[in-house]
């Protein structure tokens, strides 16, 4: 052997040895014995077959079990190893990506942690982001893990979530999967809630410029074409950490409904029961796919049956998109009737009826950067009118847009949640098939609960989307949603003419139809009612000269105005207003029988 083989095979045994030395101690079994000694919960560190899908993806993992002022949290490091174990056997999951705090110092360590994932993340791959620790709500505030120095009087020294998930929630890849598993231990003095609500998506990170270097007057030229390239790609970098992933966030729920404990142990409930749901638990179906639906569903089922008898069932809550979790899984799990308490006496069909976790389906589609055709180009399309040129080259940076328009069962959930104020008819134009009259009442046909919502004022419109923590979308977001990256000319499903199993139009009804019930005319990018139902306010204001003078990259539209911009056809409306370039304006002050909205974020 040579010395050169000889010296990189050393080299190479050095590697690897620093990096087995990167991996923590996992623990072996993570198997919940029971108070009474009853064995019903399995070992979720027990060995599965590798997959190895998720080697682009990162993690974080943060847990807290030993605290100096509250009652401990027992089993949370046990828990988090499991979950250590799975994402890097299973998954897949090189050591270098996943973070695992223990008991953090505070958030200064946790933010450090989370950087460095963050940027390990590939792109359109998904971000862990796991929780498990005492946790609750401060009055006023927003979600707070609370670390190892917490006192039972104050939230100081805990590790606030919010911005944790704003910046867990952006950036170049495309999933974010949040367990946040923690509730407060009863009879504790904190002023606040105990447990989590599942959170709303979160909003963009502030926009901070990047800051231009100083250019000596020594080769002038070449330094100031060295940073001119540094520029763009530093402000390209900053842009790409704003983009939105599609994200799924789970919580064990608010106040007496939070469960910290899997029922007759001390472990920690959510995150173990995530986590057998990931291994196949969850998969009533038997696809070998767990959807983020699926996984709560079957968490609620256990924790409920565990806790039968108990007047205060527990509510563990999911907000944001029903992504697929795992795929090829065939462990089965336990049984419901295994783990009711001892005593009682339930059937599966019973507990099965009985099953209520919340679910709150933020479903939105994310439409990737780059440039797109924006505008009427009448060699193709006849009908182009004056407003919809020049055409142009537009550059969008990534966003994400409802999948459907805001119905009235959702903006009901707004004015009952305090965020929005009840639409006034009064103050709405509505079409009686005669004419648009002032404060006439909506027929009952327009109000079905999948029904759009319309009559909303503009602002009305830009509070709901306040209130889910989104926006409405600028005209070039909603145009690009509408046309699809294949610049399609004229409707959102092409340039076959519209009909009613396409658009809902005045030739289909004289209201309203529920939203979603034309999938033949849904945009290439699976967006649905883009054409037809309602209108939809977006949030630039109108001028017909607008195409003009705007900016080519994320334009938003002119500065003031009158009246405000509103595109896609509605059921009042013929086939010209059908199309994707169509644009007009009415007054942010009034609502309108045929205008409704979708948000963006």
């Amino acid at each position: 052997m040579t010395l050169a083989l000889h010296q990189r095979r050393l080299a190479g045994l050095g590697m690897t040895a620093a990096l087995l030395a990167c991996a923590p101690e996992l623990p072996r079994s993570v198997k919940p014995v029971g108070h009474s000694g009853v064995e019903a919960w399995p070992d979720v560190a027990a060995p599965l077959p590798a997959r190895h899908d998720g080697r682009r993806d990162a993690a974080l993992i943060v847990s807290v079990e030993d605290y100096a002022h509250l009652p401990d949290r027992p089993g949370a490091h046990a828990v988090a190893g499991a979950w250590y174990r799975y994402l890097h056997d299973v998954r897949g999951l090189p050591h270098r990506r996943i973070r695992w705090l223990r008991d953090p110092g505070g958030p200064e360590a946790v933010a450090a942690a989370l950087s460095k994932v963050h940027w390990r993340v590939k792109r359109d791959a998904t971000l862990w982001l796991i929780v498990i620790g005492h946790a609750g709500t401060p009055i006023g505030g927003s979600p707070v893990l609370l670390g190892p120095s917490a006192s039972a009087s104050d939230w100081r020294g805990g590790i606030p979530l919010g911005p944790m998930l704003r910046f867990a929630g952006h950036g170049m890849h495309r999933e974010l999967v949040a367990v946040l598993d923690g509730c407060l231990p009863q009879g504790t003095a904190h002023r606040g809630s105990s447990g989590l609500a599942a959170p709303g998506l979160p909003s963009p990170p502030a926009y901070a410029a990047p800051q231009r270097m100083a250019v000596s007057e020594v080769s002038a030229g070449l330094i100031a074409l060295v940073e001119e390239t540094l520029m763009r790609v530093m402000e390209d970098t900053t842009q790409r950490g704003r983009e939105p992933t599609d994200a799924v966030m789970f919580t064990p729920g608010p106040g007496a409904h939070c469960r910290e404990r899997l029922p007759g142990t001390d472990t920690p409930a959510l995150s173990y029961l995530l986590l057998g749901a990931l291994r196949g638990w969850a998969d009533a179906d038997r696809d070998t796919r767990v959807s983020a639906a699926e996984a709560l569903r079957h968490i609620d089922l256990l924790l409920r049956a565990g806790a039968h008898e108990d007047p205060e069932r527990p509510r563990p809550q999911a907000r944001g998109s029903d992504l697929t979790l795992a795929r090829g899984v065939r462990e089965r799990g336990p049984s419901p009737t295994a783990v009711v308490p001892p005593g009682s006496s339930v059937d599966e069909a019973t507990l099965l009826a009985d099953v209520g976790g919340e679910f709150i389906d933020e479903r939105m589609e994310k439409i990737d950067r780059g440039r797109f055709a924006l505008g009427c180009r009448s060699r193709r399309d006849p009908d182009c009118e004056a407003d919809e040129r020049p055409a142009r080259q537009v550059h969008l940076d990534s966003f994400m847009i409802d999948r459907h328009e805001v119905t009235w069962k959702d903006y009901a959930a707004c004015v009952a949640g305090g965020g929005c104020s009840t639409i006034a008819t009064a103050r709405c134009e509505v079409w009686t098939g005669d004419a648009f009259v002032r404060g006439a009442a909506l027929a009952p046909a327009f109000l079905g609960e999948e029904h759009p919502v319309v009559c909303a004022t503009w602002q009305q419109a830009v509070d709901y989307c306040a209130w889910k923590g989104k926006r409405l979308p600028t005209e070039a977001e909603w145009e690009r949603a509408a046309r699809g990256p294949d610049a399609r000319a004229q409707y959102p499903w092409g340039d076959a003419p519209p009909t009613c199993a396409r658009a809902h139009t005045h030739e289909c009804g004289t209201t309203t139809a529920p939203i979603g019930q034309r999938p033949a005319g849904a945009s290439p990018d699976g967006i649905h009612d883009l054409a037809g139902n309602a209108s939809e306010w977006v949030a630039d204001w109108y001028d017909k000269k607008a195409y003009r003078h705007d900016t080519h990259r994320d334009p938003t539209g002119p500065q003031r105005g009158e009246v405000r911009v509103v595109r896609g056809g509605s059921y009042y409306d013929g086939l010209g207003n059908l199309r994707t370039s169509y644009r007009y304006g009415l007054s942010p002050q009034w609502g309108y029988g045929t205008v409704g909205f979708r948000c963006a974020r």
